[in-house]
């Protein structure tokens, strides 16, 4: 009989070897960090898909960012609204994006897209759950296959909310409960 827990450790012992050999960078190569911003009881995060903002909505209202240079373009302080509904995962937009129905990812699930136009990927690890590990991977690469991890960086580490690229494949966000840091493509392929 095959001893199934033994077979099982040896692929989970494989799998963190191979991680541990991964690149450790603050940013991805050809990506530059825009900011990191402090948010209190962050709750959902949502691109629009019109503009490179994102609404990040906390229990103390909402802020529109403008992910080319971190501005906060609006705030407002209402804390519940005809304009949330965090169960359909969807909120309006605020400044603007006021028209714009946007869709979120949080507290009560939802997801931004792990691959950009581009091919890069972003893959998530929880080895040591509940803290996550997020790995930037270019086109055709991953962490979890053999010998197609080279070239991918761990790039976060922390108790992770949400994370993806916006719509147009240019920034990713990466959000926990308190704080949100985003990155920028610096020269998109045409």
């Amino acid at each position: 009989m095959i001893n199934l827990f033994n077979k099982k450790n040896q692929n989970q012992l494989r799998i963190i070897k191979r991680l541990k050999n991964i690149e450790r960078l603050q940013t991805p190569n050809g990506w530059q960090k825009i900011v990191s911003i402090a948010v209190g009881g962050l709750t959902e995060i949502g691109f629009s898909k019109t503009t490179n903002h994102l609404l990040i909505i906390s229990n103390t209202g909402r802020s529109l960012i403008n992910c080319s240079n971190g501005e906060r373009l609006a705030r407002d302080y209402e804390e519940n609204g005809d304009w949330y509904n965090p169960l359909a995962l969807t909120c309006q937009g605020i400044g603007t994006i006021a028209g714009e129905l946007i869709d979120i990812t949080g507290l009560c699930g939802g997801g931004l897209p792990i691959i950009n136009q581009y091919g890069e990927s972003l893959e998530l690890v929880a080895i040591n759950w509940p803290l996550e590990d997020i790995y930037f991977c270019p086109s055709g690469k991953s962490v979890f296959i053999e010998n197609l991890q080279t070239s991918c960086q761990h790039i976060f580490s922390d108790y992770i909310q949400s994370y993806g690229f916006s719509w147009n494949g240019v920034f990713i966000v990466i959000a926990t409960s308190s704080d949100v840091t985003i990155w920028q493509r610096l020269s998109p392929k045409l």
